[in-house]
């Protein structure tokens, strides 16, 4: 049962209690050892209406607070008042008017979003804009603005990190979630471009010196339209997997990890390869070191968006202990719409129940940092796309100077899984 439904049975039977009184006439005074009943009913100071970023206005009731029925009842509508046997005033009929009362509610999963160059910014214009009734000096951390504190006290503080809410504690969407996920994209598309971030190895330096992949390999999306693909289907070149390292150049968390970019050709069409990606059910299809992926919360769900948060589980080869990732996933059109495909970007995220239970020693948890997927249409031919995955990954499992190593070959083992379900 939800919060609105406990209220609502509360509700209820608390009226129906009260009802029991109604009809007592004022003199009537029953007692005894056990029992005392006195006449009950009800004080409201108003009535009001949530607005979407939890703030709770409420208008005064213009009845008598104090007043009861002439004829020795009491009216139990929202207006009415109560006396004690006594005869003492129990509510005042100067009570002040509330105007604003802001809803305290408790989050469950969070961000990281300090890496996000045009997050902060757009925090502030979005809540500017959209939340004229809240002063800026009233809004909450994680739900109006990002915080510097972690949502967990377990966490490392950093006064430099920007945290926020995804969820509003009810199962929907927090105010600054969007914002985070425009935030997000952004910041993927603009990383997966910057040729001055990645270096290419050996096989792939060589590839692009044919030139064949000119026309493909970090072409802007702000084209808005397919790409071509370097090699016809059925030729030995569509099998080519082209793949950087490089690091991010903000100085937030895990940037001093190696992050790694991958290009290739997929025979399937983007809108299938990313119905693939974000559907959890299908993951152990293209991982065979799968053990499972759950959604924990889903946010948004329809054919252009899907925002969900979801936990994976994988059990690497020779390793007694399951790897572990709770994560965003959210999946969009590319700019210009579907035509052009999709992109499925993903972060790690914090979940405030981690923080009441003992930690499990057979599982070890890492953090997606940055990870994006970007399947972009090919020209004239709606089966194929190119996919290009950016991977940014901390996890206690890889030692930092096998991280590069292992992340080029994990990242050409991932294409070759794609393709082998077309």
């Amino acid at each position: 049962m939800g919060f609105g439904g406990k209220l609502s049975k509360k509700k209820s039977k608390r009226s129906k209690d009260l009802s029991k009184t109604k009809s007592l006439p004022s003199s009537f005074d029953f007692k005894d050892d056990n029992v005392v009943c006195r006449r009950v009913s009800c004080i409201s100071i108003g009535t009001g209406s949530f607005t979407a970023t939890g703030v709770l206005s409420v208008t005064k009731s213009s009845r008598n607070l104090l007043g009861g029925g002439d004829d020795g009842t009491y009216d139990e509508s929202p207006s009415s008042s109560y006396e004690d046997a006594d005869g003492v005033a129990a509510a005042s009929g100067q009570l002040s008017p509330v105007n604003e009362v802001l809803v305290s509610r408790t989050p469950s999963i969070y961000i990281r979003t300090a890496d996000l160059p045009t997050m902060k910014e757009s925090a502030n214009s979005f809540m500017r804009l959209s939340s004229s009734d809240i002063e800026e000096n009233d809004w909450v951390d994680y739900i109006h603005k990002p915080s510097p504190t972690p949502p967990l006290q377990s966490m490392d503080p950093d006064p430099r990190e920007g945290w926020i809410a995804l969820d509003d504690g009810n199962g929907n969407k927090a105010p600054l979630t969007e914002v985070a996920m425009k935030a997000l994209i952004s910041a993927g598309l603009e990383a997966s471009l910057d040729q001055n971030m990645w270096a290419a190895n050996g096989p792939t330096s060589k590839l692009l010196k044919s030139g064949d992949w000119d026309e493909t390999v970090f072409v802007s999306y702000d084209k808005q339209q397919p790409v071509p693909a370097p090699h016809a289907r059925g030729t030995k070149g569509e099998m080519d997997v082209l793949v950087w390292s490089g690091t991010f150049s903000h100085k937030y968390y895990g940037c001093d990890l190696p992050a790694i970019r991958c290009e290739a050709i997929v025979n399937m069409s983007p809108k299938s390869l990313a119905a693939l990606l974000v559907d959890s059910n299908r993951v152990k299809e293209y991982n065979k070191m799968s053990i499972g992926r759950d959604d924990i919360l889903v946010l948004q769900d329809d054919e252009i968006c899907v925002t969900k948060v979801v936990c994976g589980r994988s059990k690497p080869p020779m390793l007694s202990k399951i790897l572990q990732l709770k994560t965003l996933l959210h999946m969009e059109e590319l700019p210009g719409g579907s035509q052009n495909g999709y992109v499925v970007a993903s972060r790690a995220v914090t979940h405030a129940e981690d923080a009441e239970g003992a930690a499990d020693p057979k599982v070890v948890h890492s953090e997606m940092l940055m990870g994006l997927n970007i399947i972009r249409a090919v020209e004239g031919e709606p089966d194929r796309c190119v996919l290009i995955n950016v991977n940014h990954l901390m996890s206690p499992m890889i030692p930092k100077f096998m991280a590069n190593k292992l992340g080029l070959s994990s990242a050409v083992n991932f294409i070759n899984d794609i393709r082998s379900l077309c």
